[in-house]
């Protein structure tokens, strides 16, 4: 805490946040004439004649020196000094001279830092929002303005966000400095990607080598100085890639093999245990197997009572606390993971749309024929009947596919003349029969007139007519800051979903003593990730070229060629439905909170599309989704009411 109003900082405060923060480790202290620095496990450094003081928690993959790694910097380069380090990290920096308290996180935001800003007062920061809400000054009110975006189903990549479901507690942006004063607060992004290593890179092959180079010193730098290292390994190819490449270091280091750890679920739908026996059977680590946690009510009671917040998993939140367990048991003081690799390094199929956009249509149509024709590839949700189509009903049928928006848009903004030209060159081009193009456009139509509105949320009339004034701060500026030389949009990367699953593996590996570690999310990683060409990840229509390429020397074949990737669907319906089962009882109480905001009939809506056996597995993602939400809000709405 920093106080601005001349006042001590209460004993009681920081009784406190050392009660609740012990499970990170040893702590010290720094205290200031205005304030204190606790540092748990982490780094405190000082410059007693600039009267510069940070603290940090910090995790470097540079061979650089750990104790003095922010402060220099700072008073060279300023800002800008916060883009340097290949880090993970947290950062609080006290400029006495400036009256300056300046705070930053890494760029994906694996570290996180909360903070409070009572203007005039003082601004207090932590790890945990836990810790914030223990302070006498702060108090504990429930923000309704994150509310809407909580409970309401996505449709695109959402910012990450400064808000909080607190009123008053905001968290630093990932990327981002965040500069506060005794009445002002400044947010600005200070990540600028560096291309230039990257510029000789010209064809496929020298992009590949660049992504083995980097990858293979981000999974080194992260089990430096470890003792007992553990990996996730799903079967797909970001845990395959990551276990592979973590077993052949250590071989090649002399060391002791990485703890591998899979989740079975026991559901067929679920079951990777073809491709996890290719990893094993081609690099032998000590494997594990583990179950999710059985009661799935009182896993989300547990990371609901760490988190602070009800944002939650994709996958349930049972996985990584049965693998934590299990890894706590073997002594793993760190665990990898793949977690959200191809964000970072993408299928690459937006070529096609590239294609599309500079109506390169003989292009298309090539690759086009390369997409399809990988062993394994599946487009039943194209035609039900894609099994047994021939090659060319099969590639009519994708062509039309990807081009049918771009059909309909041109329709809508050429004279009729213009367009049945432009259609009739397209068809010639493509080599488009007159019959399959009509058997699509029946088939949009048939589909349009049979759509039923899905439902995307349920909010309540009330709540629905409430305007909330916000100002708003959140990672979509960073897109604008970045140059033309980005193939991958930033958003992909770094948005609410992503950065919320980073903040909480930090919090679980925290309390059950490990560090998750993210490779993909390296610095070197992601510039590479966002320099890679999509004709590149494309690689003739397989996909995500920079790592089948870049690791054919240390993936199993059947995981290079792997084109599959597992649903968890019906997974997320049995858990939705066992929750919901578990908490039924407090949803029939009329004084819920959480009827203030969710309209009854659209929630019971929802459950029955959940129960319904009726109704296929693959069409309730979002209800199950919906449900889970409404869920764990209730559930953190009550943990509120009791903490207030």
């Amino acid at each position: 805490m920093i106080r601005f109003d001349g006042r001590e900082t209460s004993p009681q405060d920081i009784t406190a946040i050392k009660r609740l923060l012990a499970h990170r480790g040893k702590v010290k202290s720094l205290f200031l004439q205005q304030g204190v620095l606790l540092s748990f496990d982490g780094t405190l450094e000082t410059d007693d004649k600039a009267e510069v003081f940070s603290v940090a928690d910090t995790t470097l993959f540079t061979q650089i020196n750990t104790e003095s790694c922010f402060i220099p910097n700072y008073l060279r380069d300023s800002n800008a000094s916060f883009n340097q380090p290949n880090a993970d990290f947290a950062i609080a920096l006290w400029d006495a001279r400036r009256q300056l308290l300046l705070c930053a996180r890494d760029i994906l935001g694996v570290k996180p830092l909360y903070y409070v800003h009572q203007p005039g007062l003082f601004c207090a920061f932590a790890t945990e929002i836990k810790a914030l809400l223990a302070f006498e000054e702060v108090v504990v009110k429930p923000n309704r303005n994150k509310f809407r975006e909580y409970l309401s189903w996505p449709k695109a990549y959402i910012p990450y966000s400064s808000e909080t479901f607190y009123e008053g507690i905001y968290s630093v942006l990932p990327g981002h400095c965040l500069q506060l004063s005794r009445t002002e607060t400044l947010n600005t992004p200070y990540w600028k990607p560096d291309h230039s290593r990257l510029d000789g890179l010209k064809v496929a092959g020298d992009y590949a080598a660049q992504f083995e180079d980097d990858f293979t010193s981000a999974i080194d730098s992260r089990m430096r100085s470890k003792d007992r290292i553990g990996s996730h390994l799903s079967g797909g190819l970001d845990s395959s890639a990551v276990s592979s490449m973590a077993q052949q270091l250590l071989q090649t280091q002399g060391r002791a093999s990485v703890h591998t750890f899979t989740i079975d679920t026991g559901l067929s739908s679920t079951d990777e245990t073809f491709y996890v026996k290719e990893v094993l059977k081609q690099w032998n680590p000590e494997h594990h197997t583990v179950q999710p946690i059985a009661d799935v009510l009182s896993s989300i009671l547990e990371i609901n009572r760490l988190f602070d917040r009800p944002e939650q998993f994709i996958i349930p939140s049972s996985f990584h606390l049965s693998v934590s367990i299990k890894a706590r048991q073997l002594g793993c003081d760190t665990i990898l993971t793949g977690h959200d690799g191809d964000s970072v390094i993408p299928t690459g199929f937006d070529y096609l749309d590239q294609l599309i956009d500079c109506q390169d249509w003989t292009g298309l149509e090539r690759a086009c024929r390369q997409r399809i024709s990988w062993p394994g590839s599946n487009f039943t949700k194209i035609s039900d009947k894609w099994l047994s189509l021939s090659d060319r009903q099969k590639l009519e049928k994708y062509l039309l596919h990807l081009i049918g928006t771009e059909i309909t848009n041109r329709f809508r903004r050429e004279h009729l003349g213009a367009f049945l030209r432009s259609i009739s060159n397209q068809k010639k081009q493509l080599h488009l029969s007159t019959a399959s193009i009509i058997r699509y456009c029946i088939k949009r139509l048939r589909d349009k007139m049979a759509h039923v509105e899905l439902i995307d949320s349920a909010f309540n009339p009330e709540f629905r007519q409430l305007t909330f004034s916000r100002n708003l701060q959140t990672t979509k500026g960073l897109n604008a800051c970045f140059s033309g030389n980005n193939h991958v949009p930033v958003s992909q990367i770094i948005n609410t979903t992503n950065v919320i699953c980073n903040e909480q593996f930090d919090h679980i590996g925290a309390y059950y003593g490990h560090q998750y570690a993210f490779p993909f999310f390296d610095k070197r990683v992601v510039e590479l990730g966002l320099s890679t060409p999509s004709w590149v990840n494309f690689d003739q229509g397989r996909g995500r070229g920079l790592i089948r390429n870049g690791l054919q020397n240390v993936l199993p074949a059947a995981i290079i060629d792997r084109q599959s990737k597992t649903n968890f669907v019906e997974y997320g319906n049995l858990s939705a439905r066992q929750l919901y089962l578990a908490t039924q009882e407090q949803f029939t109480l009329p004084s819920h909170a959480i009827w203030e905001i969710i309209d009854r009939t659209v929630f019971h809506q929802i459950v029955d599309v959940v129960f319904n056996s009726r109704i296929p597995i693959q069409q309730k993602t979002r209800y199950n989704w919906l449900l889970s939400r409404f869920i764990y809000f209730s559930l953190w709405l009550s943990s509120v009411s009791e903490r207030r």
